[in-house]
């Protein structure tokens, strides 16, 4: 209870405006404000540690700046009578709260109410903490102290950062604070999962005029993907491991930014979840990167119209903005001279030996891989018409990150120094969790797409209804609306 005060006081009441400003009135903002706050969070801790101070005042400061422009951007674009707009099918996604809250709390409530302290979440993610609840010194010390090296103290501070700001609220006489932080913070990340699948079944009935039916299974599949995050992770979901909080919210930036229709709102989110998963571990940034780059090219493909400086202009803003705070967090941390504990050295091991153990490691947690192809490839063959009239991206975009995220995480083992079968045995199975994720979304994706198209099909030759006026791209995209082999 105390760390959900925290939550909801200390994250998402300061994200509340800027959620609002990007999802408008949705039930997407009861899970998208304590992401922000968290990324708010963050920023204070890159601020503590690369300026100075302590955490409360830098991240008052954060808030109170980013809270100031949104307001000041509602006034600019006179959009205080109006704003914030409501998002169609609100309704749904209201309905879809309680049960996605229901499949959230299934797994992690049980285990929450004993003490659980995971090897990560004692030495390095509550040790982080507590250096950030310290100040900018013990922050700064402590990160350089030779002898914590072997706990990767270079890793990204959204979750010491949430952690450390639980301990300001309640103070230092219940370290498991920090860990129930980390299992809430990780609910949020799912719920936008949760939410984006919903949104998926509001796009579909605007193609073809799908009632509940597809909102029926939509809610559903929500609810379960929260089940599904909470059991590929196992015991370190709720031992105060950070894996599946970056996790959620890279897939949180893949369903908003590279499944959903292109619209302002879903870029907005989409860049909040992928600025959260570089702010949460070093393989989140890797991966957010390759999604950023990739809703950069699907927002401003390359057949894209118009002077070419211009264009490659713009999709480089498109990857700067979202990556600045992870991309800042490494910068500062290498200019304080952090390193991880992964690189130190040559490994005496042959190349052979560790790309074939990691293969074999990293199969063993893909069992969903072949499935999820299967439906995808009958998806793409009798539900594409479907998918082309909601506006939805091609699959192959999903696809590329699942990849993506498989061959950074593969790099790392094969070049690290670190004991390839040790190393696999105390990691693999929680830096795939990103990867099983993705796919059990994708599958979920493709579930709402044949409910729509079973109970809601449109006539033959209907056209997709027009977007609602909050979907409208005039600033954001100029470009035709992509079709399913695009």
């Amino acid at each position: 209870m105390s760390a959900l005060v925290v939550v909801v006081v200390g994250l998402a009441l300061p994200g509340l405006l800027p959620a609002l400003a990007v999802a408008g009135w949705s039930a997407l903002v009861v899970f998208l404000a304590p992401v922000i706050g968290a990324v708010m969070a963050a920023v204070a801790a890159e601020i503590e540690l690369g300026i100075g101070g302590s955490l409360v005042p830098d991240y008052t400061a954060v808030a109170v700046v980013v809270n100031v422009a949104v307001i000041a951007w509602w006034v600019k674009a006179r959009r205080v009578a109006s704003a914030p707009e409501t998002w169609p099918g609100w309704a749904w996604s209201v309905l879809a709260v309680p049960v996605v809250i229901g499949g959230l709390v299934a797994v992690p409530l049980s285990a929450l109410r004993e003490s659980l302290f995971g090897w990560d979440a004692n030495s390095i993610w509550t040790t982080h903490a507590l250096m950030v609840y310290g100040g900018h010194q013990e922050l700064l010390t402590g990160l350089r102290n030779a002898a914590y090296q072997f706990t990767n103290p270079d890793y990204p501070p959204l979750v010491p950062a949430a952690g450390a700001l639980a301990f300001k609220f309640h103070g230092l006489t219940d370290l498991h604070l920090e860990v129930d932080m980390t299992v809430l913070v990780s609910a949020c990340g799912l719920g936008v999962v949760a939410m984006g699948i919903v949104a998926v079944a509001d796009h579909l009935a605007a193609g073809s005029g799908a009632r509940w039916p597809a909102r029926v299974v939509a809610v559903a599949a929500g609810g379960a993907i929260c089940v599904v995050g909470f059991a590929v992770s196992g015991v370190f979901a709720v031992e105060g491991y950070a894996d599946l909080v970056w996790a959620a919210f890279g897939v949180g930036a893949v369903i908003w930014g590279l499944v959903l229709p292109r619209s302002p709102r879903a870029l907005g989110v989409a860049w909040i979840c992928a600025a959260a998963a570089s702010l949460t571990k070093n393989e989140g940034l890797a991966t957010a990167l390759i999604i950023i780059v990739l809703i950069a090219l699907r927002y401003r493909p390359l057949s894209l119209p118009g002077p070419k400086a211009r264009r490659w202009a713009e999709r480089a803003v498109f990857v700067l903005v979202p990556a600045l705070p992870g991309l800042i967090w490494a910068g500062i941390i290498r200019l304080i001279g952090v390193h991880d504990a992964f690189f130190k050295s040559t490994s005496g091991e042959t190349t052979l030996a560790r790309a074939t153990a990691t293969i074999a490691g990293m199969a063993e947690h893909m069992h969903i891989a072949p499935l999820a192809l299967g439906v995808a490839l009958a998806g793409s063959l009798f539900l594409r018409a479907d998918r082309q009239r909601a506006g939805l991206a091609n699959p192959v975009w999903l696809w590329i990150c699942w990849l993506g995220s498989l061959a950074v995480i593969f790099g790392t083992y094969l070049i690290g120094d670190l004991e390839i079968h040790n190393w696999l045995a105390t990691s693999v199975n929680r830096v795939t969790i990103f990867a099983q994720v993705v796919l059990y979304t994708d599958i979920a994706v493709w579930m709402v797409i044949a409910a729509e198209g079973a109970f809601g099909r449109a006539p033959a030759g209907a056209d997709r209804e027009p977007p609602s006026a909050g979907e409208h791209l005039p600033e954001v995209v100029d470009g035709p609306r992509e079709p399913l082999a695009q």
